[in-house]
């Protein structure tokens, strides 16, 4: 039910090659914290040889030394073939213009990338409605950092400290029709721990998920999202609207509970991913 959006190390040859066996939704190409400088050119070769797809991202390292954008990367990445970029520590307006600057130079075809904002700094955060709003990049996604973001705020890093952030990037996400992507775990000890999160953020309401390991992929797929009194109760209600057309229900009865069409469209939801959920489990 969540979208994956895997990270591949573009210095990781094995990696790369085994891109085409892992089952994610989307795939992000990293050249920022998996990549030290002196890897930096071998990682940019490596791109070179992949087949770029449209589900294919990069995110590229941001800054130069000297705190400067980075628009050789980008020129090299655009050569390359890449149409999808996750913008890392992104902070505030004037770094977004900075891109967009260096985007439509590079490129004639600037309108057609899509663009993931990813928030690492509460100065992101605290800006994010104006950077979307601005409408200078072709923003689909918004996500939380949450390590870096942790880092940035000396706190302890935990679900429970990490509430506001993931709510805001939820509430501004959706507001504005983007997608939400949920944070990454990098504890690859606890199985139980990353389910819950997943669940915990799915409830929530969040679209996709970042993860580094086809483990976690494998244990998405084995999340019961709803509980088996959700799923009786959409069975139930959907066996009364089978023969209506959804766009003309205003409410229906079931049982003496009325449904009216967020709920009905819920309930769909959830007939869809049980007959997915049990297609994978028989």
């Amino acid at each position: 039910m969540l979208k994956t959006y895997f990270f591949v190390p573009s210095n990781n040859t094995k990696f790369l090659k085994n891109v085409p066996l892992i089952g994610a939704d989307y795939f992000i190409y990293d050249l920022e914290d998996s990549v030290s400088k002196n890897e930096m050119s071998a990682a940019i070769g490596n791109l070179r040889s992949i087949t770029i797809t449209e589900n294919s991202y990069v995110r590229p390292k941001l800054y130069n030394e000297d705190d400067t954008i980075n628009s050789d990367l980008f020129s090299q990445l655009i050569k390359i073939g890449f149409k999808n970029y996750l913008i890392p520590k992104v902070s505030n307006l004037s770094q977004i213009e900075a891109l967009k600057g260096i985007f439509k130079i590079t490129s004639d075809n600037f309108k057609n990338f899509k663009f993931i904002l990813l928030v690492e700094h509460p100065a992101g955060l605290i800006n994010l409605t104006d950077i979307i709003r601005s409408n200078l990049l072709n923003i689909t996604s918004v996500g939380l950092g949450n390590y870096d973001y942790c880092s940035v705020m000396g706190m302890r890093h935990t679900l429970e400290n990490l509430t506001y952030a993931r709510n805001v990037i939820l509430n501004i996400a959706k507001a504005h029709e983007l997608e939400a992507i949920d944070i990454v775990s990098l504890n690859l000890a606890s199985n139980k721990e990353f389910q819950e999160e997943s669940l915990n953020g799915f409830s929530l309401g969040f679209d996709g998920k970042f993860v580094i390991h086809p483990l976690q992929i494998a244990l998405l797929k084995e999340i019961q999202f709803y509980s088996d009194e959700e799923i009786k109760e959409a069975k139930l209600v959907y066996s009364q609207i089978l023969d209506i057309d959804n766009e003309l229900i205003p409410l229906i009865k079931v049982n003496g509970k009325v449904y009216e069409k967020p709920h009905i469209k819920r309930i769909i939801n959830i007939i869809n991913w049980n007959s997915r959920f049990n297609n994978k489990h028989n």
